[in-house]
């Protein structure tokens, strides 16, 4: 039973940090359009925003939660790349969500494992992570 709590504890959370979705594409935007942010950065940003706002990535967004959950995690871990790059202040001057913005993305990073597919979490560092540096091990946990 505490599993499951556990599970639905992390859903409530993932499903509330989904509300900030619009948030992330506005950070997302102002850094793009940063100076301060490299080129390859840049394009790695407007990258993301295409894929956030393309039906068509690796879960679609028709299916309810999932299809936003992939977004989201993408957004994190490529905001969490740009940290080595860009100072704190940077990126918290452009956030205006009303949540810490780096516990919000570490609780996305750390949740989203949970529950999204181990191919298409791997599919994403690689997005988020060109040459192939992950912050977050996935887990698979056999039930026997």
């Amino acid at each position: 039973m505490g599993k499951d709590v556990n599970q639905n504890a992390a859903m409530t959370t993932l499903k509330e940090s989904l509300l900030f979705i619009p948030n992330f594409l506005k950070l997302i935007f102002r850094l793009a359009q940063d100076s301060n942010v490299s080129k390859t950065d840049r394009a790695l940003l407007l990258g993301t925003i295409a894929y956030v706002l393309s039906p068509w990535d690796f879960l679609p967004d028709m299916i309810p939660f999932l299809g936003q959950l992939d977004d989201i995690l993408l957004i994190s871990l490529v905001l969490k790349r740009l940290m080595d790059s860009v100072s704190r202040e940077t990126l918290l001057s452009y956030w205006d969500g009303n949540k810490d913005l780096l516990g919000l993305m570490e609780d996305i990073i750390n949740l989203a494992v949970q529950f999204i597919p181990e191919g298409v979490y791997r599919k994403l560092i690689k997005k988020s992570h060109p040459r192939g540096y992950t912050d977050v091990e996935y887990e698979v946990k056999n039930e026997a």
